[in-house]
């Protein structure tokens, strides 16, 4: 809900320069080895920390890795461009290729690659950052997308009947896609070893 998203935007953590270390060392252990397998203690000595520094700032497993993903998502949000604004007077099938090409470009972001691996494979069991995750960062790039093909559509240029059904079909692509672009020696036989030409298939 609205209301839960808004309260994942604040933390109730105190953020100083050891829990900035203590969340980017997390981070890269939860990416490394999932919530349940993850050791405090390994955290704790990425951090140059003890561990009852660390269990002061964040007592409990779960509670390092909600802010984890909290802060995360919000940082991401704030550094973000956004390439969804329609541009006045160009075409928006050239916006909407850009638009695919940036997303794709910002999966290969490794902290961005990574927090769409703990999304997929963590969040079910944190149902409040799955809706943060899906409404601020999945839903961010619906709605840039739902606006272009919005223009398109008043513009004649695409005849299209349910622009929000169309936008979730292709942006559940582009997650899938870019997953696979990102993990060639696992999904090469379904995209094939020419990068570019896979990109360019897939936009077409």
């Amino acid at each position: 809900s609205r209301g839960m998203t808004e309260t994942l935007r604040s933390t109730r953590y105190p953020i100083d320069g050891r829990a900035q270390r203590i969340l980017a060392a997390a981070f890269t252990e939860f990416s490394l080895r999932g919530v349940r397998v993850a050791r405090m203690s390994i955290i704790a000595r990425r951090a140059g920390v003890s561990l009852t520094t660390l269990r002061q700032y964040f007592p409990t497993t779960d509670e390092l890795f909600r802010e984890v993903i909290r802060s995360t998502i919000v940082r991401l949000i704030q550094h973000s461009h956004d390439p969804g604004t329609p541009t006045p007077g160009q075409p928006i099938h050239s916006q909407i290729r850009h638009f695919m090409r940036q997303f794709w470009r910002t999966m290969e972001d490794p902290e961005q690659a990574a927090l769409l691996r703990l999304a997929l494979g963590e969040l079910s069991a944190f149902p409040e950052l799955a809706v943060f995750h899906t409404t601020e960062v999945i839903g961010r790039a619906i709605g840039r997308l739902e606006a272009m093909l919005s223009e398109g559509v008043r513009s004649g240029e695409l005849p299209l009947i349910d622009v929000r059904t169309v936008a979730r079909v292709i942006v559940s692509a582009l997650i899938t896609y870019g997953l696979w672009l990102a993990s060639p020696g696992v999904y090469g036989e379904l995209t094939g070893t020419d990068r570019q030409r896979a990109e360019e298939s897939a936009i077409e």
